[in-house]
């Protein structure tokens, strides 16, 4: 990362995507207690991120993976704005995908939301430093999951899925047509061998394929 020359100690400083809640403001609070950081912007998934996240000139960008839909998308506008910004994702999710589509989207850190704020910290400092950090059972998940039959767009529909989106709901989305989506609903019945579709949506979590 492009930092000061001659400035060791200076402020990381750090914008931050997510929705407006708990897990937001709980993060400021601890990167503004903190010595060494500074919160230079923060914005809802569904506002224009890119804009009002890359006018605080941040270090890091802080992305919520499991509120942000496109991330290759996010993530690729961020690093054309600020080449040098290193991008690090918070999960819930530590599966095979979510390390997946953090790996697709150049995302430098992937960290859960359960650490303790302590170790967000340090971990974000080595990030600022130039390491990559990765949540270890992300990792074992990837190494654990066999082969995924999956495509892509059958991952972000069973996702989708996941949630108790309909159809026509799951469509508007994901920008797709109502009947692409039940084919790809049929795909996931089908490779995962489920009777319907929670039950598929079931069997792909399990086999950390989504």
């Amino acid at each position: 990362m492009d930092r000061p020359t001659g400035v060791a100690d200076a402020a990381v400083r750090v914008g931050l995507v997510a929705e407006p809640g708990l897990l937001r403001t709980l993060v400021v609070a601890v990167l503004t207690a903190t010595p060494g950081f500074e919160t230079v912007g923060e914005c809802d998934p569904d506002q224009d991120a890119v804009a009002t996240v890359a006018a605080g000139r941040p270090d890091l960008v802080l992305v919520d993976l499991d509120a942000v839909d496109d991330l290759t998308v996010l993530t690729g506008r961020l690093h054309a704005r600020l080449p040098d910004c290193a991008v690090v994702g918070l999960t819930a999710r530590r599966t095979a995908r979510t390390l997946r589509r953090a790996l697709r989207g150049r995302v430098r850190g992937v960290i859960a939301k359960d650490v303790p704020p302590e170790e967000l910290v340090e971990q974000l400092r080595a990030v600022a430093d130039g390491q990559r950090m990765i949540d270890p059972q992300a990792a074992l998940a990837a190494l654990d999951a066999a082969v995924n039959p999956l495509t892509e767009r059958e991952q972000e529909v069973a996702v989708a899925a996941a949630r108790g989106l309909p159809d026509r709901q799951i469509a508007a989305q994901l920008h797709l047509a109502p009947g692409t989506v039940r084919n790809h609903v049929s795909a996931l019945l089908r490779k995962t061998g489920g009777r319907n579709r929670w039950e598929a949506v079931q069997r792909a979590q399990d086999a950390g394929w989504i």
